[in-house]
């Protein structure tokens, strides 16, 4: 007996794979156990339902199928045995469901340029299905008026009747050749009397961005404001300039008598609607130049000291001040040819010089002659 005792715990005489592998069993059965009461700890920290995304529902069903189910009763914690059987139904329905390959009821869209194509060409016209159909035809596209009404309602375009008319900036883009704008704006000055408000009208050409009238007044009467829409007219003869329509806001100082001037000589006067500063667009961005770059850095002491001011800025304005909504140019110039820009590797500037107005508070560079 004791020498099969011997036989048994005799360590040497057993095969060295059979001794590596169990003291890896033994190993990996500690790593195990340690994972474990890891997992345990961690699991009793995280309050509420953990949310798993299809990736790692996919992964944990591959390992906890392989452990087999009696197996995976005993390690599995982090959910139940049975939601992780009921992982392996869904994911088997899903792999043979076919469902990315279906599609919807009726005949297929057509292609999202022809869509996009049919949409702008209602928004910009006032076309009915019909209309639309035909210029489509024109451009090489077959499609009935039943699809042209069906990608319109899907795309929340209401019929041809039911469409808004023309807007403003769609009235002011096609008449901006002939088209004026003019305003008032309010300066404080000092009097002898004090701070008095004065009153600057300027009238502005609205495809040159051009100034053609800036005038202050304390007191802008109805022959003042007559004698000013004259100056108007002749200045937009003396630019081959003719103004059919006028827009100006409903201030009384607009009178009767100022649009009569501007019916005698063809132009329309045209109202813009009450608290609608966006209908005069142009006319409040100008605003905005003239005080944040030239009135609020200036003590006006006088109306003639104003009046010097304001035709100095209409001057720099219209001869030297670039525009963004005429490409960068300024107005003076934007029937002429642009002139070529310097590469960026050529550094042969030449002298450029900066011509100051207004005592430097406005600069303007150019090259020397």
């Amino acid at each position: 007996m004791q020498e099969g005792a011997n036989r048994r715990f005799n360590w040497a005489g057993l095969p060295l794979i059979a001794t590596i592998a169990r003291l890896l069993c033994r190993e990996q059965t500690l790593q195990n156990e340690y994972l474990r009461a890891e997992n345990k700890v961690l699991r009793s920290k995280v309050k509420g339902r953990i949310r798993f995304n299809d990736e790692e529902r996919r992964s944990l069903v591959d390992a906890a199928l392989a452990m087999g189910r009696k197996l995976m009763r005993q390690v599995v914690t982090i959910v139940k045995p049975e939601t992780i059987l009921k992982w392996q139904r869904r994911l088997e329905r899903h792999k043979w469901d076919y469902s990315k390959h279906r599609r919807g009821p009726g005949r297929p869209r057509k292609p999202g340029e022809i869509e996009v194509l049919i949409c702008r060409m209602a928004r910009e016209n006032t076309w009915g299905h019909g209309r639309i159909q035909g210029e489509l035809a024109k451009v090489g596209i077959a499609i009935s008026q039943s699809c042209v009404a069906g990608i319109l309602r899907r795309n929340g375009l209401p019929p041809s009747p039911e469409r808004g008319g023309l807007t403003w900036r769609e009235f002011l883009s096609r008449h901006a050749d002939v088209l004026l704008c003019a305003d008032f704006f309010t300066q404080e000055v000092w009097t002898f009397c004090g701070l008095q408000r004065a009153f600057v009208l300027f009238v502005i050409h609205v495809r040159t961005r051009t100034i053609l009238l800036a005038e202050a007044t304390f007191s802008p009467h109805r022959r003042w404001m007559v004698q000013q829409v004259r100056n108007v007219l002749w200045e937009c003869d003396e630019r081959g300039i003719q103004p059919r329509f006028f827009i100006h806001d409903r201030d009384g100082c607009f009178s009767r008598e100022f649009d009569t001037v501007l019916k005698h000589c063809g132009a329309e006067a045209i109202k813009t609607p009450f608290r609608a500063p966006n209908a005069n667009a142009y006319i409040e961005r100008w605003i905005r130049s003239i005080r944040e770059e030239c009135s609020n850095h200036l003590g006006l002491f006088g109306l003639n000291r104003l009046r010097r001011v304001v035709r100095q800025y209409k001057g720099f304005f219209n001869e030297q001040r670039p525009h963004q909504g005429i490409g960068n140019r300024v107005p003076i110039a934007i029937d002429a040819e642009p002139t070529a820009q310097t590469g960026k590797g050529d550094t042969r500037l030449g002298a450029v010089r900066c011509n100051e107005y207004l005592g430097g508070l406005l600069k303007s560079y150019r090259r020397a002659a």
